[in-house]
């Protein structure tokens, strides 16, 4: 099993039109003839990046990377028509458009999120998931990473009140800085962009490929605001009913941002295999935590082989 595999050019760039006028910027990696891997990335907002492929053996899967849309280089960069449901519409629209028939899912973070989202969705179309850093979106994992009592602000109580001086709990903290970053003054929304970023790079930091953190702010604020567009528990509630698929999970234990007792919780629902990184939190580019990962697809392949 290789430590990790070549991150290189895509084989191929795709521009897709999707519903209410957004265009999502699609990459092609590895083998056209492997299994397809749908790849969501963190956020939301974040963008496509491309540090995943290290996970993914080339000769064994044909690899997508998208930018969701609202981020990235697609476009528009709006929160309008953006929600929860709608990216779910959007994978299923990519993977109607290139005429594959069941696919992996893979995501980090929100990108879990999204992906558990299709495949409750849509199970009859998932071979298999791969989920690290799984955030699940509930007022629990709320108060772990923004609120005043929370494992984050206890790890670093100096920066955590630069962010939130006035010890706002989690629900008008989201709504403090969701209202200053669609102020009217712009000033006002880079400075609480500024201030949003630095804590969320204190927990962990974000893989972006381009730098836009005013957009990334407001795609993150917005879906906060509106708890993720999910029900509290509703995915943790509806895993169960995906236990029958070839189910991967990485998390740091300690990580300030997911909370490795909500993963392990999720991965007991799903049947899953938990890989814990002991030592680490939010680590995607460490060598340890890309190994984790490397095995987990490397193990996926020969299940999927079998099956």
């Amino acid at each position: 099993m290789a430590l990790s595999y070549p991150i290189k050019a895509p084989r191929q760039v795709y521009h897709l039109a999707v519903a209410h006028g957004h265009q999502l910027e699609i990459e092609e990696h590895g083998n056209r003839d492997g299994f397809p891997v749908l790849v969501c990335h963190d956020g939301p907002g974040a963008g496509l990046n491309r540090a995943p492929c290290a996970y993914f053996n080339p000769h064994h899967y044909r690899i997508f990377l998208y930018s969701q849309r609202g981020c990235g280089n697609s476009t528009p960069h709006t929160c309008a028509h953006n929600n929860l449901d709608l990216l779910i519409a959007d994978l299923e629209l990519i993977r109607e458009h290139f005429g594959l028939n069941r696919v992996i899912l893979a995501g980090e973070g929100f990108g879990a999120m999204l992906a558990l989202s299709y495949a409750l969705a849509h199970p009859q179309q998932v071979s298999a998931l791969l989920l690290w850093s799984s955030l699940l979106g509930a007022r629990e994992d709320y108060a772990w990473s923004l609120g005043p009592s929370g494992a984050a602000a206890q790890f670093y109580p100096q920066q955590y009140h630069l962010f939130n001086p006035k010890g706002l709990a989690p629900d008008e903290l989201v709504k403090d800085y969701y209202q200053r970053l669609f102020d009217a003054n712009e000033l006002i929304q880079i400075e609480a962009a500024k201030a949003w970023d630095a804590w969320q790079q204190q927990l962990g930091p974000q893989s972006m490929e381009q730098d836009n953190h005013l957009q990334l702010a407001k795609l993150q604020l917005h879906y906060l605001v509106n708890r993720f567009f999910l029900a509290d528990e509703q995915l943790l509630q509806g895993a169960c009913n995906l236990s029958k698929l070839h189910i991967y999970m990485v998390h740091g234990r300690y990580d300030l941002r997911c909370s490795f007792a909500r993963a392990q919780r999720l991965a007991n629902a799903l049947q899953a295999q938990l890989q814990i990184v002991a030592e680490l939190g939010y680590a995607f580019e460490n060598e340890v935590y890309c190994q984790a990962l490397c095995r987990a697809t490397d193990h996926m392949y020969l299940q999927l082989k079998r099956s």
